[in-house]
């Protein structure tokens, strides 16, 4: 039930949870202390000297005792130390995923003694001593409490009320920062609620995406990029949500490009593939695939041998669905595309005289829109190849919609396209200088046949 989207064996906190199981704990001077009850001394003085193997063959046989005396303490003891000890023993009866009808059980308890007597005191909760653990000052506990409370509300039959619910998704976004260790647990968490339909809402009214997004950007490992993407997908099959998805898309196009692991490649490729299939404008999703040159990794992961055979099925779905948008598409709507992505490249869109001389002018529209980017591009791109198409395709549009000298001289184009006479890329300074001709001279076609 928890599968392979839970953190790993590298982790923070499984890392500082395997040095924590090692620890002994004298629990005697704890009874004599009056901490904790004589009942609860009894059963943890035993479970606490077994193996996790003999730990596991005790829960089936006096598991309902053993996860209320697990409650009990963490209800019951201050110092951190143990109470970090206690943690760790509670997430260890949870990789049993059937030991979630332990704590069930004490719901269920709750429930019939308040049908019984609605008087009656309120009894053990299985789920509310972790929440109130979150404010706690050390950083493990908080994390595995967190852990320990998502597979609670979400991995069995219990579900958290709407206010407390609110309340600890809020924490979760506040700890979603890159320079956060334990960021893996707050996204495994966020993986285990979000598979949880009533869970999603929420989240989605959070800023949590806000965040994710940011931090997406910037350089994180692969088990991260995995995490992320994971609760997008997770989003994107409730079809309101895709409009907002549609920000991750270049992010995750970019991580495609470079990706290497399976998991990673497999994850974006099915949260692309509910963007295409349950958003309400499909073809949005792919413009902004086709703007971020995924078609493009769709043929280059297309003539690789998956040993999974849904990778290959997604990226023939994905790249299906890319190649008929491309036809659907005009000529002048790729390359606007081509623009917008960022990253330009030597194709016939850009060389082809008859593209130019039927499109030049429509780089005038929306205020010139194509021309502007264009002009940011050449200010802060630093990939010379783009540079020198963006040089390139100013001279073409001069060349061809002669009156467009004017725009270029207004919106700072010309400007951009001089600096780039000092670039270090040979490339780049020979475009740039062709296209200042085309700017300077009104016969151009005339001066490449002398030139010739």
């Amino acid at each position: 039930i928890y599968g392979e989207f839970v953190i790993g064996v590298t982790d923070t906190l499984t890392v500082r949870a395997s040095q924590i199981r090692s620890e002994v704990i004298m629990w005697q001077p704890l009874l004599r202390s009056a901490v904790i009850k004589e009942h609860d001394y009894n059963v943890i003085a035993v479970y606490d000297t077994m193996t996790k193997e003999q730990q596991m063959a005790r829960l089936k046989v006096d598991g309902p005792n053993i996860v209320k005396t697990l409650i009990n303490l963490t209800i019951s003891i201050c110092n951190e130390k143990i109470l970090q000890h206690i943690l760790v023993l509670v997430n260890d009866v949870l990789s049993d995923k059937e030991n979630i009808k332990l704590f069930e059980e004490i719901e269920d308890a709750n429930d019939a003694e308040k049908m019984a007597n609605k008087e009656a005191p309120k009894g053990l909760s299985s789920w509310e001593p972790f929440l109130d653990l979150l404010n706690r000052p050390d950083e493990f506990i908080v994390n595995q409490s967190c852990l320990i409370l998502a597979k609670v509300i979400s991995c069995g039959k219990f579900r958290l009320d709407s206010k407390n619910l609110n309340w600890f998704i809020n924490w979760q976004v506040s700890q979603l920062l890159q320079s956060n260790t334990y960021l893996h647990t707050i996204l495994a968490s966020q993986q285990l609620m979000l598979r949880v339909p009533e869970y999603r809402a929420p989240f989605y009214n959070s800023t949590c995406l806000d965040k994710m997004l940011n931090i997406l950007s910037t350089r994180i490992s692969f088990q991260l990029q995995y995490q992320m993407v994971f609760c997008f997908w997770l989003l994107s099959f409730r079809t309101t949500y895709c409009f907002k998805l549609l920000d991750f898309v270049k992010p995750t196009a970019e991580i495609l490009r470079q990706a290497v692991k399976e998991k990673v490649i497999r994850i974006i490729l099915q949260f692309y593939r509910n963007l295409l299939t349950n958003h309400s404008a499909p073809r949005k999703a792919a413009e902004l695939m086709i703007q971020g040159k995924v078609q493009v990794v769709m043929g280059q992961l297309i003539e690789k041998n998956w040993k999974d055979e849904d990778i290959k099925e997604d990226v023939e779905h994905v790249k299906g669905v890319l190649d008929e948008m491309l036809q659907d598409m005009s000529t002048f709507d790729s390359y606007l595309a081509e623009v917008k992505s960022g990253k330009l490249e030597w194709s016939p869109l850009h060389t082809n005289p008859a593209f130019w001389r039927e499109n030049a002018q429509k780089l005038n529209q929306n205020d010139h829109e194509v021309l502007r980017m264009i002009r940011i591009l050449l200010k802060d791109e630093q990939d010379p190849t783009t540079l020198a198409v963006c040089a390139h395709d100013v001279g073409e549009y001069v060349r061809h919609y002669p009156v467009g000298k004017y725009n270029v001289e207004k919106l700072g184009l010309k400007e951009r396209v001089v600096c780039l006479l000092d670039n270090d890329d040979p490339k780049v300074k020979s475009a740039a200088l062709l296209a200042l001709q085309k700017l300077m001279l009104n016969n151009w076609e005339f001066m490449a046949k002398t030139n010739a």
